[in-house]
């Protein structure tokens, strides 16, 4: 009597504290139907305890995590989910053991994320409020670590590349960044701009994409009645837009022959004049240039002004492709999915071993900018379709005809990851390879597992603990 009261003692104490998480907690048994559901949940879910208890989970929440986990033997962690309509959570879900080892059900935890997914769909809604949005933040601070946050990478040299803008950006420099279409060069112009503390706006303009008839007016502005069609009260151009922050001009290599004379009086003289007018005018802008051009071998050509490229090219920043840093391309498709499918309000897909073998084998010549294109077109049609994972026949034609040789893919993967970790590191990554791979092989079978890896069972349940393998 003394050992049940306290079994009890304790089953009540384990209750209490869960009871008072501001987390949702629900725990259940091998077969799915719950045994815990505490008092959080209820606020959440509108579900009371008596209701739940002893039933199948699935039967009040069809998209929850638990059934999957049991499913598939495996743990999941942060993962967005809507378990019931009108509702999102942030969601980790286990399995439980017993001391030998054996599957005694799973634990959920669900953080209600519900209005901020509400937020942001109604900022999603239109370009202008997401626009709006930047402007406040850029007033509420100066830096432009929010733009730097987006700039991930797990490749040393890319990091360097990443604090080296960070540093540079508060000098009054100008800066080239070059790199392939793709790679990311005005988010990391945009970084730099408020990172630097420039009060002033952020004014981008594509010199490839405004004919070449009206590139000057809308640089440099035009006075009333300039020309014919000119607006009668005039316009500014982009310089006075960014005075006191920053012009980014892309693809400056596009620019026309006869335009680069004045931008380079313009960067000389610190002074700009409109069109048709007569009453130069100081600025203060920053130019940050960027392109796809080898701009010396334009100058050959007599496509670009030497004194001009000197002008724009103070400091240079060249952005390597995808290709150069394939570590990063597991990294950054798992990134874009969770962005895509918080936007959306989706229930998260995920992206199994095979679409990312394919991933790393493909060159990516768009870059990254066609990762989050392949990526959300990916994740759109697995919705369509009710699937919680991105399929093969999901991707467009010329990623499906790549075959992949698994051994040679595992060599490649291995060669990256050698090169961008210190050999701890290293080791750690191909020793958690080849345990899950070893589990797979067994169909999660710890004690075969074990065996196959010649390790004791209590230490491969330390190193599954350790890699966050389910």
């Amino acid at each position: 009597m003394k050992d049940m009261g306290t079994n009890n003692y304790e089953r009540e104490k384990f209750e209490y504290i869960l009871d008072n998480i501001p987390d949702a907690i629900t725990i259940v048994d091998n077969y799915g139907k719950v045994t815990f559901f505490n008092t959080t949940a209820e606020e959440y879910y509108g579900v009371e305890k008596k209701d739940i208890i002893d039933k199948d989970l699935i039967d009040f929440f069809p998209t929850a995590l638990l059934p999957r986990v049991l499913k598939n033997k495996t743990s999941y962690h942060n993962i967005y989910n809507s378990p019931r309509e009108n509702t999102f959570v942030v969601s980790s879900a286990v399995l439980l053991y017993d001391r030998k080892g054996n599957i005694l059900g799973g634990l959920a935890r669900d953080r209600d994320i519900t209005e901020i997914v509400r937020l942001s769909e109604l900022l999603n809604k239109t370009q202008s409020n997401l626009l709006k949005l930047e402007k406040e933040y850029s007033k509420i601070t100066s830096s432009g670590e929010a733009y730097f946050s987006k700039i991930i990478s797990n490749n040393s040299a890319f990091i360097e590349i990443i604090n080296l803008c960070k540093n540079i950006s508060k000098t009054p420099l100008n800066i080239l960044l070059k790199g392939e279409s793709g790679t990311g060069k005005e988010l990391f112009a945009k970084a730099i701009h408020y990172e630097s503390g420039r009060k002033g706006k952020f004014i981008p303009i594509n010199c490839s994409a405004i004919p070449k008839e009206l590139f000057e007016s809308e640089i440099f502005g035009y006075e009333a009645g300039a020309f014919t069609g000119a607006k009668s009260e005039g316009k500014k151009g982009k310089f006075e837009e960014a005075e006191g922050g920053t012009l980014f001009l892309d693809e400056i290599g596009e620019m026309p022959m006869e335009l680069q004379p004045k931008l380079l009086r313009v960067l000389e003289d610190g002074v700009v004049t409109r069109i048709g007018g007569n009453k130069p005018k100081k600025i203060d802008v920053r130019i940050i240039s960027a392109t796809n051009k080898d701009i010396r071998e334009l100058i050959r050509e007599n496509k670009f002004r030497k004194d001009l490229y000197y002008r724009l090219d103070t400091f240079q920043v060249n952005i390597p492709p995808l290709r150069e840093r394939k570590g990063d391309i597991v990294l950054l498709a798992n990134r874009f999915l969770q962005e895509f499918c918080m936007e959306q309000g989706m229930n998260i897909v995920e992206i199994p071993d095979e679409i990312l073998n394919i991933f790393t084998e493909y060159r990516w010549d768009g870059n990254v900018r066609e990762l989050r294109n392949v990526i959300q077109r990916s994740a759109v049609i697995a919705a369509q379709r009710g699937k919680n994972k991105i399929e093969k026949d999901f991707l467009p034609a010329h990623l499906q005809n790549i075959q992949v040789d698994e051994i040679n893919n595992l060599i490649k993967l291995n060669q990256v990851i050698s090169r961008e970790y210190g050999l701890d590191e290293y080791l750690q990554k191909i020793e958690k390879r080849i345990i899950v791979k070893t589990l797979e092989e067994t169909n999660y079978n710890k004690t075969e597992t074990a065996k196959r890896l010649k390790i004791p069972r209590p230490t491969l349940y330390y190193k599954m603990d350790k890699y966050g393998v389910g």
